[in-house]
């Protein structure tokens, strides 16, 4: 019987962590996914439970059935997950208006959703936090005490919430979708409910007996500690204790998952492995009690030294945690490598990692979170009248603090102190919490006072002085990229570290952004979260400027602009500079991102100080749904659809707002990346804008595609564009990315309405309540997509010809149809050619034989052009000698040696290259030096600068042999010394 009703609520562990995801998803999709509102939803969830523990608790002491009353609540909590579902369907309708009262009001908004967040789930959750009470009641027996019995329960439940984690995550919502999870998790809520009722049917004591009565707790002779007394005293203490556990736990878990997401990246699956490996340490925890049982012997005061131990303990675990994340990096890269042997695909090997990383780091504190809770049920519930309201009193403090924990380590500590201070911070509340109650067993007050006083110092002096105690390198984390594909060895990562320059580095709650670039160089990265974003490397500056300018000059006369995310301001900027915009909305979840903004202000025109520029921070698709105003062009910065709740900004239904939120005649332009993308997720894209948006086209840039959108017919106007390119700066930031005439720029469209929807045929429509995309989209992370990818785009091109405006003139007429034919049959070949590079097979035959005929057909081709850029860039990469001398050399032994020394050439950034002085007979490196300066002069700078350093080398040769005798080699050597010696960076003539 008992095994049975341990096992329903091990169930019921697993249904409630299905619920908090499939809930905070549903209710994510109204709300947006910004922290306000994400914080907002845990804590009415979190919330609604202490509730129900605090109101339940006693009800279940009065009564005499509490498995009945078990399953009523989990029949409640189904019926209220039915009832989530109904609610889902007019949400949307419900809150758009209200939200649109004070649309940009933080304030107000977080009332209504809070307001929409409890009436939606405050009674499943009520319900959630009275079932640990009642059982407790349940099992409350003479020979297995309150505390074992909780640990149990505790314990099991637990364990439920992972494998709920587990099947969520990796089977229930990739397979089903939030609407039948939710459905089928309801359904197991009330077979719960049911069975629980059935067995408590068929328990023998229907009625309890009064021995069984007073041993659980109703009240018959139980005796509460004397208030006022220095055990009540002890055990009030042990209670705010499991309240201050409660909250540093929640402030740790926030903030080692933000370190974490660094290295094991920010998808859902990489969210769900560390909800695993924290449960599952407090799963284990609460089991453990079992073996420290033996240590009460000695009463209460043992307990409430336990437990002050265990505090002291995961404070010293978390300081352990915290140094060793300084390596995080570094250890992220073993753990890939120990991997690397196995004959695993890339996605299970990323998986196998994360999971080995976060264990790692999140065992050992987890695990003494979870002993905590039922040594302080111990403690508390010991000699207490109420099995049900004692426990039920420890979960509602407990869940508090953890609210208290989540939103005030998000809203306040990372914004006013970082994420290392932050948690040395909770340290030393964790500590100085755990020698306070271990003081108060000596009945001592002055000492917890004391104890008290010593650590609000501690606190405030940590506070105070930001340089001390701290021990991460805030450096290492901002150059950290979690995209290389081989694992870095300690010293390579060093060097580059000593390398780098770091431009902008901010830790927000949500990412941490930095904005880097090796020393002397011009190029510079801009990354989130460990993953580069973007650039001003030429390929992404195309991309992004594309999907800025292609729906400005699409449009016929674009006045109002609106664009999702800032990024690095290009594709913001790109949209500012066309002189008929008036107003341009920016919509921006993460304040620290404008600061990445203004170090590309050069690739940007300085738009963050543009004063057209309205920017509201809020999530961009919440407030985009919630806004009254419609916009002639709708755009977004580019980010992934397997980045953590971006597959949101590639479902139909945020499509269809978007093109509910066009002006007549307006434009949207949307990023589809071709690498790291399946060709099927490709399709999916693809086929669920076209779902939204009557007319569309699909454009192609280097490895990204383009899609417009449009409620009315796309038409491609020559002789506008021609007008507008007319402008000079709108026609100088394309001419950088060869797309700065009519010719260039029309050269990038692949695909009109009918071939886009062609090539769409056979793909998913990505939903907000299946999510494909985010699911789908981690497969393919790493791998080489982009060449079949756009292989399967070119095999759907189309003509340019039915899409172009109607000539005045057949003569002008038959001139465009001849041309754009002509350009057809071009990009077919430059299609195979293109697809081939970007599978790296450029060094292939048939390569070479394609491009030598795209050359020969239009050696003005832009895209080819662009291409052909990129591969000289690439082969600039490679170390070539560019100028040699021989030299009969005399070592100081009197040793005569011949030498071939020579300038070795390596291309290292746009704005950077590596000369080399090396023997070409010996292979041996006698020098090295960095030149820097622009791109387009530093090969011929470089070739001079070998000419005079090596004449040098001559000149220094013959000198010493005319002078004395013997030791020229020394001479040669010194000569590159010195130049090596000259600094970091010499700047190139």
């Amino acid at each position: 019987m008992r095994f049975l009703v341990f096992f329903l609520f091990f169930v019921s562990g697993a249904a409630g962590l299905v619920y908090e995801v499939a809930w905070a998803r549903s209710l994510g999709v109204v709300f947006g996914a910004s922290h306000l509102a994400v914080t907002t939803v845990l804590a009415v969830y979190m919330g609604g439970q202490a509730l129900g523990a605090a109101l339940l608790g006693s009800r279940a002491d009065r009564s005499e059935r509490p498995l009945r009353l078990y399953g009523l609540l989990e029949l409640g909590i189904g019926l209220a997950a039915l009832a989530f579902v109904g609610l889902m369907r007019i949400y949307p309708a419900l809150y758009v208006p209200l939200a649109r009262v004070a649309e940009e009001s933080p304030l107000y908004l977080t009332v209504v959703r809070t307001t929409f967040a409890a009436l939606a789930i405050i009674v499943p959750t009520t319900l959630m936090g009275g079932t640990l009470p009642t059982l407790s009641r349940f099992f409350a027996a003479p020979e297995g005490g309150v505390a074992r019995q909780l640990s149990l329960l505790y314990g099991l439940n637990t364990l439920g919430a992972v494998v709920g984690a587990l099947t969520a995550g990796f089977v229930l919502l990739p397979r089903l979708g939030v609407t039948t999870t939710l459905l089928m998790t309801a359904g197991v809520s009330i077979a719960v409910g049911a069975a629980s009722m059935v067995l408590q049917r068929m328990e023998s004591l229907v009625r309890v007996s009064p021995a069984r009565r007073a041993a659980a707790g109703d009240g018959a002779g139980a005796a509460e500690p004397a208030r006022g007394s220095s055990d009540d005293f002890a055990a009030r203490l042990t209670l705010l204790g499991i309240g201050l556990s409660g909250f540093c736990a929640l402030g740790y878990e926030v903030l080692w998952t933000r370190m974490l997401t660094l290295v094991v990246g920010t998808s859902v699956y990489s969210f769900t492995v560390m909800l695993v490996a924290f449960l599952v340490g407090i799963a284990l925890g609460s089991y453990a009690f079992g073996l420290v049982r033996r240590l009460f012997v000695g009463g209460r005061h043992a307990g409430v030294l336990l437990f002050g131990g265990i505090q002291v303990l995961i404070g010293l675990s978390a300081l352990a945690v915290t140094i060793l994340m300084r390596d995080l990096p570094l250890t992220a890269g073993h753990a890939r490598e120990l991997l690397s042997g196995l004959a695993l695909t890339g996605f299970a090997e990323r998986v196998g990692s994360s999971f080995g990383i976060a264990f790692a780091y999140l065992l050992l504190p987890s695990f003494l979170m979870g002993l905590a809770f039922p040594v302080a049920g111990a403690v508390w519930s010991a000699g207490r009248a109420g099995t049900g309201a004692a426990v039920g009193r420890l979960l509602t403090v407990n869940t508090v603090g953890a609210i208290l924990g989540s939103a005030t380590t998000g809203f306040a500590l990372v914004y006013l102190f970082g994420i290392e201070r932050s948690l040395q911070m909770l340290i030393i509340v964790n500590v100085t919490c755990g020698l306070a109650i271990a003081a108060s067993a000596s009945m001592r007050r002055w000492a917890v006072a004391s104890v008290a006083a010593l650590g609000a110092a501690l606190l405030v002096a940590r506070g105070a002085a930001p340089a001390w105690g701290r021990v991460w390198d805030q450096k290492f984390f901002a150059t950290f990229s979690n995209m290389r594909r081989t694992v870095e060895a300690p010293e390579r990562a060093m060097a580059r570290l000593q390398d780098a320059e770091v431009l902008y580095y901010h830790e927000g709650v949500d990412e941490t952004v930095s904005v880097i670039r090796a020393r002397g160089d011009v190029q510079q990265t801009f990354i989130v979260n460990g993953r580069p974003e973007a650039s001003n490397a030429p390929i992404d500056v195309q991309l992004q400027r594309a999907l800025g300018h292609l729906p400005m000059l699409l449009h016929r006369d674009p006045r109002s602009v609106f664009v999702l995310g800032t990024g690095s301001g290009m594709t913001l900027g790109a949209t500012s500079i066309h002189p008929e915009v008036q107003r341009i909305v920016l919509a921006e979840i993460e304040k620290g991102v404008l600061g990445v903004a203004r170090t590309f202000s050069e690739w940007n025109a300085h738009v963050l100080d543009d004063p057209r520029l309205h920017i509201v921070f809020n999530d961009g698709r919440n407030h985009l749904a919630s806004t009254r105003q419609r916009f002639d062009v709708i755009t977004s910065d580019p980010i992934h659809p397997w980045s953590g709740g971006a597959a949101y900004l590639y479902t139909v239904e945020y499509f269809r707002t978007v093109a509910d939120h066009l002006a007549p005649g307006g434009m949207v332009s949307q990023w589809l990346p071709l690498y790291e993308l399946s060709t099927d997720d490709v399709r999916t894209v693809l086929r669920t804008f076209a779902e939204a948006f009557p007319h569309v086209q699909v454009w192609l840039t280097y490895y990204d595609a383009v899609l417009i959108g449009s409620n009315e017919p796309i038409v491609v106007d020559e002789a506008g564009l021609e007008r507008r390119l007319a402008n000079p700066a709108i026609r100088d930031d394309l001419a950088a990315v060869h797309m700065g005439s009519v010719r260039d720029l029309l050269a990038y469209f692949v695909l009109g309405d009918a071939g886009a929807r062609e090539f769409a045929r056979g793909g998913r429509i990505n939903r907000d309540d299946n999510l494909t995309l985010e699911f789908s989209a981690p497969l393919s992370q790493g791998a080489l997509t982009a060449g079949g990818n756009v292989l399967a785009l070119a095999a759907a091109r189309e003509s340019l010809v039915p899409y172009l405006a109607a000539a005045s003139a057949a003569e002008q007429r038959q001139a465009a149809v001849d041309r754009w034919s002509r350009n057809l049959e071009t990009a077919r070949l430059f299609d195979l050619a293109h697809a081939q590079y970007l599978a790296g097979e450029q060094s292939s035959q048939g390569f070479a034989e394609l491009l030598a005929t795209v050359r020969v057909r239009d050696p003005g081709y832009a895209p080819l052009l662009f291409l052909l850029d990129e591969a000289q860039y690439e082969d600039r990469r490679q170390p070539v000698v560019v100028a040699e001398t021989p030299l009969d050399l005399r070592e100081e032994s009197g040793t005569a040696t011949r030498v071939r020394l020579a300038a070795i050439r390596t291309f290292l950034g746009r704005g950077r290259v590596l000369v080399s002085f090396a023997d070409m007979e010996g292979r041996e490196v006698w020098a090295k030096r960095i030149l820097c300066g622009r791109y387009e002069q530093l090969e011929d700078a470089t070739a001079r600068y070998a000419d005079r350093v090596l004449g040098a080398a001559r000149t220094a040769s013959s000198e010493r042999a005319a002078r004395t005798p013997g030791a020229s080699a020394g001479a040669v050597r010194e000569v590159l010394q010195r130049e090596a010696d000259r600094g970091a960076c010499l700047r190139a003539p």
